[in-house]
């Protein structure tokens, strides 16, 4: 039997979206508000197939997803949870929404009155969610003051009363919850002021709803409003920042890494040049590792020159422009780089990295976000592993050193 083919490949870490979705819930007052998750695009590229029972197990009793092929393959993995499709689809697909107890986001009252209509000629009554733009510019009965807001909470009566659907909820989306800046959070506090106004006039025409719901990752996260009975955390989930400049309430870990194996490794001498448009030309004699990844496999072009990845616990540059199925690292005085080496594009390989993960994460436990973002800061400005260690030394407490390799294993809850 032919070994496996190391070209590229993912590494999902359910271990790591346990722990993420523990952290979130955590965030949550789960008495008034429901944990939702955000599975579209096939799980933010993580499986969905492998990812949906996963979360299920974990507790997870409601999804979202973008489209009706998204939810119709969440409910053939097994899903009995509640699905919700917070994009498009045609009137014409009511009965296909019906038959798999599929809640979908209405953009409108005309919208849906087809989709009413449609689940009339097919004898069902479809579940929808209205939405209201609150001031995200996407979908939604838009809503910008008072009048407005009545005027929604009437097309909302109105939707309540169409002979095929089932008014289940309404919901709206926040655009600027992931900023710490003034401006952005007196305008998420305006969209939580107006949706919740909406809210009101509906139940003040006497329509009930069993959700009412506004909270993004980024809402969930620094925004929390246990008026809202679904936080729908997606990019959170997954281990990721809604913005990478945020301080989080929380450690996250990023479930996915992407490697590579090293295809090609040569000597090139100064003055040489790499890859497209020759914009990198060495100024001294360097070793270069060919690794098989490119724009085609969805590593950015913009990343040429501006990115590193990680080879036996080193960063080494990307060097040159990244080319369709392949891009050149920078491996000099990387020690034992040959063909078939592990290359760390996306996530840690028991390296400095994870290791300044763990610090951060003591650091900020310790109310020490200044210090643990310096130390980031100072991090990705050295040049070698031992200078990296030196750093977070700096910070806390090493407690366990592996004699074979010297390399630290376990960091002390304490800061220095």
């Amino acid at each position: 039997m032919k070994t496996f083919l190391k070209r590229a490949w993912t590494e999902i870490h359910l271990d790591r979206l346990k722990d993420n979705f523990t952290e979130l819930k955590k965030l949550t007052d789960e008495t008034h508000t429901q944990v939702a998750c955000v599975v579209k695009a096939n799980a933010y590229g993580h499986d969905d197939e492998n990812i949906v029972p996963f979360l299920e197990g974990l507790g997870a009793k409601f999804f979202l997803v973008s489209n009706i092929k998204e939810a119709e393959k969440v409910r053939r993995c097994g899903s009995g949870s509640e699905i919700l499709i917070l994009g498009h689809t045609p009137a014409e697909y009511a009965a296909e929404l019906a038959e798999n107890d599929i809640i979908q986001a209405a953009v409108s009252e005309e919208y849906a009155r087809e989709l009413s209509e449609e689940a009339v000629k097919c004898g069902v009554k479809v579940k929808i969610h209205l939405a209201i733009d609150t001031g995200m510019g996407r979908i939604g009965v838009c809503v910008y003051d008072d009048d407005s807001c009545r005027r929604a909470a009437e097309q909302a009566e109105r939707v309540s009363r169409l002979e095929g659907v089932i008014l289940d909820g309404v919901f709206t989306h926040y655009a600027s919850a992931d900023s710490y800046a003034e401006d952005d959070e007196k305008y998420t506090e305006m969209q939580t002021e107006l949706f919740f106004k909406t809210c009101g006039y509906i139940k003040e025409k006497g329509v009930s709803l069993r959700h009412t719901h506004c909270l993004n990752s980024a809402g969930g996260a620094f925004h929390y409003d246990s008026r809202s009975t679904l936080v729908r955390y997606g990019i959170m989930l997954y281990g990721l920042k809604p913005d990478v400049s945020l301080d989080m309430p929380c450690e996250l870990k990023p479930v996915m890494d992407l490697k590579a194996a090293v295809s090609y490794v040569k000597q090139l001498k100064a003055g040489s040049y790499v890859s497209y448009g020759r914009i990198f030309r060495a100024d001294h004699d360097i070793t270069a590792a060919t690794i098989p990844i490119g724009y085609a496999d969805g590593y950015a072009r913009n990343l040429s020159g501006k990115a590193h990845v990680i080879i036996n616990g080193r960063k080494a540059p990307i060097i040159g422009r990244v080319c369709m199925d392949q891009l050149m690292a920078d491996v000099t005085g990387i020690p034992d780089v040959k063909e078939g080496t592990t290359v760390t594009l996306i996530g840690t390989d028991g390296n400095i990295f994870h290791l300044m993960g763990i610090a951060s994460g003591t650091l900020r436990k310790n109310g020490m976000q200044e210090q643990a973002e310096e130390m980031r800061n100072r991090i990705f400005q050295c040049q070698s592993y031992d200078s990296a260690l030196s750093i977070i030394g700096d910070y806390v407490n090493i407690n366990f050193i592996l004699p074979e390799t010297g390399k630290p294993c376990l960091l002390f809850d304490n800061v220095q």
